[in-house]
């Protein structure tokens, strides 16, 4: 015991003082990671986003059949009335992961599923006005995304 306190007692002064700088940066290093997980974490979305819901009980207005083989997912010119509830059915897509991100108006919601097929089923509803942007978020699905306007006064269009 008595050589642990004397290799403290005559350790070198240098070798502390070397050490000294190198810890202040390490710890202005984690509290600039500390500061800036806060901030990234500390703004909302309350209100804003679209909403996850169990849309498995509301009857869909249209349903719009996609060949989702082809990795593409055209919906220009797509046309839906406030607070309508659409099904997309992503055909041949049985096996295939997919993970739908909805991008817009506060309002909006989504729920999906896999048919019985495998067939994947996005329900959505819309918001009461403006558009809703949509896409899936799994590596290699780019294609798949699209967008739906709200039209609020006119006339949907046929699809």
């Amino acid at each position: 015991m008595s050589s642990l306190a004397e290799a403290l007692r005559n350790r070198s002064p240098l070798r502390t003082e070397a050490l000294r700088p190198r810890r202040i940066v390490v710890l202005l290093g984690l509290g600039a990671v500390l500061v800036w997980a806060v901030w990234q974490g500390a703004h909302s979305h309350d209100g804003l986003a679209p909403v996850a819901r169990d849309l498995g009980a509301e009857t869909p207005a249209r349903v719009i059949t996609v060949d989702a083989s082809t990795g593409q997912l055209d919906l220009s010119g797509l046309a839906v009335r406030p607070g309508e509830v659409i099904d997309f059915v992503l055909e041949g897509s049985a096996g295939a992961p997919h993970r739908f991100v909805l991008s817009g108006l506060g309002g909006a919601e989504i729920d999906e599923r896999l048919a019985p097929d495998g067939d994947t089923v996005i329900r959505i509803r819309a918001p009461q006005q403006g558009a809703l942007s949509f896409f899936c978020v799994v590596p290699g699905h780019e294609g798949l995304h699209g967008s739906l306007v709200v039209d609020v006064g006119g006339e949907r269009d046929g699809s």
